[in-house]
């Protein structure tokens, strides 16, 4: 069973980023660490899903979800398709909708199958949103909005922008401590 699953954004990998860096933070403790490569080309909602259907029988209640991005949308999308109960949701630079930027709502779309997020709040322990206040393609009010519905407990990185490479963030310490501290 995993412990911990990594999900990457839209058009990324997981090697990107802070992912390296948490994957062998975590597996260095013995942790069981997913981080699969979701599609860039035909990015989708059921195009992701095929690739996590095949590692659904190794999560359960104990599985923890880790998210960057677009990642959370996925993430929530998959647990409600699913119907499965996880531990807990580590959400950094979360949003569910468009962010208005083309580019990436072409592709994104297909993500935001729900209307209503607050049924998830059926699906997992504990949600944690973590976000800047200065990020460059997710709106904040989007990162506030998901974070309500979740009834998330939500950490401001100040000046984080997207919480990726690009903002210099290639380790993520206060992602880390919220882990360690709920499991």
């Amino acid at each position: 069973m995993y412990d911990y699953v990594i999900v990457h954004g839209s058009y990324g990998h997981p090697f990107e980023n802070w992912s390296p860096w948490l994957f062998d933070v975590l597996s260095s403790t013995g942790k069981q660490v997913l981080a699969p490569q979701f599609p860039c080309i035909n990015q989708c909602y059921e195009n992701w899903k095929k690739v996590m259907d095949a590692y659904l029988p190794f999560i359960n209640e104990h599985t923890s979800f880790i998210g960057h991005s677009l990642g959370p949308a996925f993430i929530l999308d998959f647990i409600l398709d699913n119907d499965i109960k996880v531990n807990n949701l580590y959400f950094a630079a979360p949003f569910y909708g468009l962010i208005n930027i083309k580019d990436f709502d072409d592709v994104n779309k297909t993500f935001f199958k729900y209307t209503d997020l607050t049924k998830a709040r059926n699906h997992f322990n504990k949600a944690f949103c973590l976000y800047s206040d200065n990020d460059p393609y997710v709106p904040i009010t989007l990162s506030e909005d998901i974070s309500k519905q979740l009834s998330a407990t939500i950490q401001i990185v100040p000046n984080g922008g997207h919480l990726n490479a690009s903002a210099g963030i290639t380790e993520f310490a206060e992602l880390k401590e919220a882990i360690e501290s709920n499991g």
